[in-house]
């Protein structure tokens, strides 16, 4: 039977070169085959992509910057320098591209897609699919995507430490400031891939009438910054007069867009003037309906274990047999629980046991809620478990 492991490293060095040592001392000696790399905003990407080719030529890798910490070794690394790796080894094959992008559209989806299969190669079948792309570019880039492939997907988009742009995706070829990059990969054993919003839905909720890209501008042809702060009780009363940033005010309590495939969450940014409209980090479409949604501090505590827990007894996997878990966490959530992350990384790990875990924290992530329907959300928790 194919024999395939995962390892993870982590490392906080100041020096990039000493940094690449310690990410990949383990998947050296493992045999890796392919590789996940996240780091914050204060390491140097571009470096840090050499430092790693030197040390593991011919060994593609994804990469994304992660907000203010990663987890490595089932670790949380706080930055300003941190990194973390996730390394596939044994009989495992992967395609990775990347683009440069500034704008994006489906067709740009679709080559991005073909552009993997060609790189994984004939004969091999990818077990899933690594997404990643700096903010604002994922929608039309996901509806490009899913016509082409048939194995799960999951993906955050880029972070940095204040929405400043100082965000990258890479791969082992490229670093891209405003980009793409997909991995296509095999694997041996079972892959679950588990994404989930955690949150309850309230009574509140109505019809989004007007909207445009990630503006929705009106809710039951009102205001959606009025509808959205009558919900809340007022929370936005000073926001709707200054078009404030409102990103943490409603971390605990943003939107959720009601989809057949399940509920997709929506972070609002701002109060858009003067038409009070909401900015948000997703697209939501004329004629879906939204609803208020709950989560606590404790729900977002314990969201990626009991999603690994929920996801291994679905599958009828044990934990003792789960060699890898790398985790996509939004970093919204993560600033609401801070600086009880560890908490939440220490009751991750309780439950994958001895496996490799990594993770990242994100501007937006991308999973199923329902099969082979890739959605793009925000505040949503993910893993990519191997067994």
């Amino acid at each position: 039977m194919p024999v395939a492991s995962c390892v993870a490293a982590k490392s906080s060095r100041a020096d990039v070169s000493a940094m690449a040592g310690e990410l990949a001392v383990t998947a050296r000696t493992a045999g890796a085959r392919f590789g996940f790399i996240t780091c914050t905003e204060g390491v140097d990407v571009a470096a840090l992509r050499r430092s790693l080719v030197e040390a593991l030529p011919n060994v593609p890798f994804i990469g994304v910057t992660s907000c203010r910490s990663v987890i490595g070794a089932g670790e949380l690394v706080r930055g300003p320098v941190a990194a973390a790796a996730w390394w596939l080894c044994g009989d495992v094959k992967a395609g990775v591209v990347s683009q440069a992008l500034t704008s994006s559209d489906e067709a740009a989806g679709r080559q991005l897609a073909r552009q993997a299969a060609s790189a994984l190669g004939a004969g091999f079948t990818p077990a899933f699919a690594l997404f990643h792309a700096t903010p604002g570019l994922e929608e039309p880039l996901l509806r490009g995507l899913t016509p082409e492939l048939k194995t799960p997907l999951l993906g955050g988009s880029a972070a940095d430490e204040a929405i400043a742009g100082k965000w990258s995706v890479f791969t082992h070829e490229q670093v891209h400031g405003a980009g793409a990059a997909l991995a296509l990969v095999s694997w041996p054993g079972k892959v679950l891939a588990p994404f989930v919003s955690g949150a309850m839905p309230t009574e509140h909720r109505g019809v989004v009438t007007r909207a445009e890209g990630r503006t929705i501008i009106e809710v039951d042809r009102q205001p959606a910054a009025e509808v959205y702060n009558r919900w809340l009780g007022g929370t936005l009363d000073e926001a709707l007069t200054t078009g404030a940033n409102i990103l943490s005010l409603t971390s605990l309590s943003p939107l959720g867009v009601m989809r057949a495939s399940g509920i997709t969450l929506v972070h609002p940014e701002r109060v858009v003037l003067p038409s009070r409209g909401l900015a948000t980090f997703a697209e939501v479409k004329v004629g879906e309906t939204v609803a208020l949604v709950k989560s606590t501090k404790v729900g977002l505590h314990g969201r990626p274990s009991n999603l690994l827990l929920r996801a291994l007894a679905d599958a009828g996997v044990r934990g003792v047999d789960v060699k890898g878990v790398l985790l996509v966490y939004c970093a919204g959530c993560m600033l609401a629980i801070d600086p009880a992350t560890e908490t939440m990384v220490q009751s991750l790990r309780s439950v994958a046991g001895p496996a490799a875990i990594a993770g990242a924290f994100h501007f937006g992530e991308q999973g199923c809620t329902a099969p082979g329907k890739p959605e793009h959300g925000n505040l949503m928790t993910g893993a990519l478990v191997l067994a």
